[in-house]
């Protein structure tokens, strides 16, 4: 029952927050912007974002390559998929993340360094996420007129950053292991500890680090030019560089574990920093909406994989 309460406040808070938002906006207006998405735009589309996905394949695989382990990326881009699914169709306690944990640990038997490589790939993920946010501060600070976006940013930047630190830093693991001790999650801090040799021992690959961020910057820089191409498909005249400037703050600002996946707070967000350059809420709900929804149809695939996986699994015992 204590496992399915986060569950629910997380969907409580996303469903409330979308009611509040589609019931003060004109429903009609957003759905008749809809007709113009084609299906070779929407096949397009999917295409693109898949593209986008073998790209943080590759950075994961540049990561697991550091350390001295080869895996192919067609396995890697199966494990992206089911962890999608699982994230976006089976909220539970066991994420996204920890499933692709757990496909990697099957083949490399090592579950400190498959732990390692999916955190480290989210980190370099998250390295130029925040970079791009923290580039696009003063021009958002222009547009906005206000320190209210900016301010929320910096808290949930500090509490996302706070938490990979006490991961990578010996220092606040030996910190946090007296309280962590005290509710009894002593192991967890053994099994940082291993984890943390890994990560440092990987910090020290400047150039796989190099790199991996490097590919980070392209995904990310990608994805704003996948959602300006679905805003020009659906007659929103919004610029690359606007979107370059709001989405990244978008990302880390949905990042909180507070709702599913950001679902309603993304929504809201966008209706707040599209009305200030001129738009309307329907058309930034319209946006975020049609990136959401074309998200999980690319995760579907991602039900194959766990289909095939629960037989595998059944078949070895």
């Amino acid at each position: 029952m204590k496992d399915k309460l986060p569950i629910f406040l997380k969907t409580t808070v996303s469903l409330g927050l979308l009611v509040f938002i589609l019931t003060r906006i004109d429903l009609n207006q957003v759905l008749s912007r809809l007709q113009f998405l084609s299906l070779p735009f929407v096949l397009f589309a999917l295409l693109f974002y898949t593209g986008c996905q073998w790209l943080s394949c590759l950075r994961w695989q540049v990561v697991l390559k550091s350390a001295g382990y080869h895996i192919p990326i067609h396995y890697l881009l199966s494990s992206y998929f089911a962890g999608m699914f699982v994230s976006i169709f089976l909220p539970s306690s066991v994420g996204g993340d920890v499933y692709r944990v757990y496909r990697i640990t099957k083949v490399i038997d090592a579950p400190e360094v498959a732990f390692a490589s999916v955190f480290l790939e989210r980190f370099t993920g998250l390295a130029a996420v925040f970079a791009l946010a923290l580039v696009g501060i003063p021009p958002a600070l222009k547009i906005i007129g206000s320190w209210d976006i900016v301010l929320l940013f910096l808290v949930c930047a500090g509490i996302i950053w706070g938490g990979f630190l006490l991961i990578a830093s010996p220092l606040l693991l030996s910190w946090s292991r007296p309280w962590l001790s005290k509710i009894r999650l002593g192991s967890v801090c053994d099994r940082l500890d291993k984890v943390q040799i890994i990560v440092i021992q990987y910090l020290k690959h400047r150039q796989s680090l190099g790199l991996a961020i490097a590919i980070s910057f392209v995904i990310q820089l990608s994805i704003i030019f996948y959602q300006y191409l679905l805003a020009q498909q659906l007659q929103i005249p919004i610029s690359y560089l606007e979107l370059l400037v709001f989405t990244p703050i978008s990302i880390v600002v949905t990042l909180m574990p507070i709702s599913l996946g950001g679902l309603g707070i993304q929504e809201g967000l966008w209706a707040y920093l599209f009305t200030r350059i001129g738009l309307t809420a329907e058309q930034a709900v319209l946006l975020s909406l049609t990136f959401t929804i074309l998200g999980w149809i690319l995760a579907l695939p991602g039900a194959i994989i766990l289909l095939l996986d629960s037989k595998g699994l059944k078949t070895t015992k």
